[in-house]
Order: structure tokens, then C-alpha cells, then sequence
């Protein structure tokens, strides 16, 4: 069994695929409505959704929640802060987390619509 898709409500599904497609390498398979839905597929067969909420509703995430990517060096984490940096999408400092026994180099950052994105990576 594999985690086959994720389902992400927010108020601009257009503006947040962009930031996908661009910075994460994810590709539009469909978008339905006016920017109402759109599917994405990561280079490795993942499907993220993305969705406006319901008539009357705002799109909200608890707090903490968020996406997490994750790349085979502390390099490419840094190389990835300086890209969304240099975008304007201001991502929070690179620091250097414990987890348990594992220790990280990460940062998170804002995507369009509020969505929290972490991108990490191995610091051992």
C-alpha cells in the first residue's frame, strides 16, 4: 500500500499550484471550474489536490499542520530557501532541529493561500 493522494483546500487554488509547479517540480494534470480544482502530480506518481472550500467556508489549517518535502542534503535545503526567498514568499530561517535521534536542517515557509510547507533534510 502507498499514500496515493492529498486533498489541500484554499482560497486560491490557482496561485498555490503555481508555487507547486514552480518550486516543486509538481505538473497539472487537470484544472476544473474557474481555478476551482486542480490536480498535480509529482515526478513520482503523488497526486496533490487542490481545492476552493465549500460555499460560506474559509480554508484553515490547525495549527502545526503542514506539508513537508524532503531533499537528500542540507544544500539543497538552503538552495531551496534562497529560490522561495528570492520569490518573495519570505520563508522563515534555516535552523538545525533534533528529531529524536535524527538531527534535520529545515525551514518552513507561507505558500500562497497560507499553506505551511516545511522542506528538510538529513543533517547526519
Amino acid at each position: 500500500m502507498r499514500l496515493n493522494h492529498a486533498n489541500i483546500v484554499t482560497g486560491d487554488v490557482a496561485a498555490l499550484a503555481r508555487f507547486f509547479i514552480r518550486h516543486f517540480a509538481f505538473e497539472q494534470v487537470a484544472m476544473r471550474g474557474k481555478d476551482a480544482f486542480a490536480i498535480l502530480r509529482g515526478a513520482d506518481g503523488f497526486d496533490l489536490n487542490l481545492m476552493k472550500p465549500g460555499k460560506g467556508e474559509a480554508a484553515a489549517y490547525p495549527e502545526g499542520w503542514h506539508v513537508g518535502f524532503v531533499v537528500t542534503n542540507p544544500d539543497e535545503v538552503r538552495a531551496k530557501h534562497a529560490e522561495l526567498e528570492t520569490a518573495g514568499y519570505a520563508p522563515g530561517a534555516v535552523q538545525r532541529l533534533a528529531r529524536g535521534d535524527t538531527a534535520t536542517v529545515t525551514f518552513y515557509c507561507r505558500a500562497p493561500g497560507g499553506l505551511l510547507v516545511e522542506v528538510c533534510a538529513s543533517a547526519n
